[in-house]
């Protein structure tokens, strides 16, 4: 063996790790149609004559979804932003519960935690906070949990919701508690602070 091979620099297993991350995403993104990333010229969406929002520049947005929308920076399973729009009557899937139009921000709040508790991947969660804010300058709430995945890995969500006349709202970003979370954080709340609502909707 040479000395050149043997002085060869070692690889970097962060950089590979995230070089596969990034081939992984391309690859689905190649393989898949339903992609675009968000650029200047589509960042803008109104839904349904509703409501408008700003999606992140440099996120890749799912085209084809139930959800109103479904963004992600670095791959679902890293960080992902998803907002949904619904009516009271369509009971959530594990407590079967519905929402109305004159809930206060803490029942929502309080359904949302009952919701994820009764999911098995979630049911350790904890909270790590709960306010009151505005979301389009209507009241809403902004919940923060955190639970461990199947291989231990604490992953952060924060959820903003509001209910009014027309159903319930929701945009929720979700990412593993290190790094990522913190990496995507700011998106979404720039995100969420873009909500505006078409005037005479969703009163």
């Amino acid at each position: 063996m040479s000395s050149a091979c043997a002085t060869q620099p070692k690889a970097n297993p962060v950089a590979l790790f995230r070089n596969l991350v990034i081939a992984l995403l391309i690859a689905s993104l190649t393989a898949c149609a339903t992609w675009e990333r968000v650029d200047h010229t589509s960042r803008v969406e109104t839904k349904r004559d509703d409501y408008t929002l700003e999606l992140p520049l440099g996120w890749v947005r799912r085209t084809t979804d139930a959800n109103d929308y479904f963004v992600t920076r670095d791959g679902p399973a890293l960080n992902y932003i998803v907002v949904n729009r619904q009516p009271h009557d369509r009971k959530l899937p594990l407590t079967k519960r519905e929402t109305r139009a004159d809930m206060l921000p803490h029942e929502i709040a309080e359904l949302a935690v009952a919701e994820w508790k009764s999911a098995e991947s979630t049911a350790n969660l904890e909270v790590i906070s709960n306010a009151p804010v505005l979301l389009g300058g209507k009241p809403a709430i902004r919940v923060h949990v955190r639970f461990k995945n199947e291989r231990g890995l604490p992953i952060d969500r924060v959820m903003v919701a509001l209910v009014d006349t027309k159903g319930r709202l929701s945009i929720q970003y979700e990412a593993p508690a290190i790094v990522y979370f913190q990496r995507g954080l700011a998106d979404f709340e720039a995100m969420v602070a873009s909500i505006r609502f078409q005037q005479g909707r969703a009163q």
